[in-house]
């Protein structure tokens, strides 16, 4: 029934983040909820379960929203696996820690989308680099509390 819950959730989430109101974009910034839920199934989960379902929002991500093929797939499979890795290593009961944690992951996946933007040969002028990698990276980890609840009653 849990792991029913998680692809139902995974596929509201999805269309949330594709249909974001413009309304509540700032400065062009939606926050990665995918990224959020992803990072939340750790703390909630155990790792397989986790595992498989950041894969599988990386692919939801991947195959809906522009990005290089398979880039989220693999990210965020590599960040749950660092965070379970972390969390193994520091407590993360506290809710401070886990922002934390979303804040710090939400940048280096911003940086990473950015890095290869480059890399394909997009030019991207060095402010604009700054607002992508910094205001939805801020956004993700304002609105980590309410995923944090939606995985916390999906495990309950």
């Amino acid at each position: 029934m849990r792991k029913t819950l998680i692809v139902l959730s995974l596929f509201v989430l999805t269309t949330i983040q594709l249909v974001w109101p413009a309304s509540l974009t700032f400065f062009g910034a939606k926050p990665d909820i995918l990224l959020v839920f992803a990072v939340s199934l750790v703390f909630y989960f155990n790792f397989r379960v986790a595992l498989i379902a950041a894969v599988f929002a990386g692919l939801l991500k991947d195959a809906f929203l522009p990005a290089a093929p398979a880039m989220n797939t693999v990210l965020f499979g590599i960040w749950s696996y660092l965070v379970f890795r972390l969390s193994s290593q520091i407590p993360t009961e506290n809710n401070y820690i886990r922002l934390a944690l979303v804040l710090i992951l939400a940048v280096l996946n911003n940086a990473a989308a950015g890095i290869q933007s480059l890399h394909s040969g997009s030019f991207i002028p060095a402010g604009i680099f700054l607002r992508n990698l910094i205001f939805p990276s801020l956004y993700s980890a304002a609105i980590s509390p309410l995923v944090f609840k939606l995985s916390r009653r999906i495990s309950a």
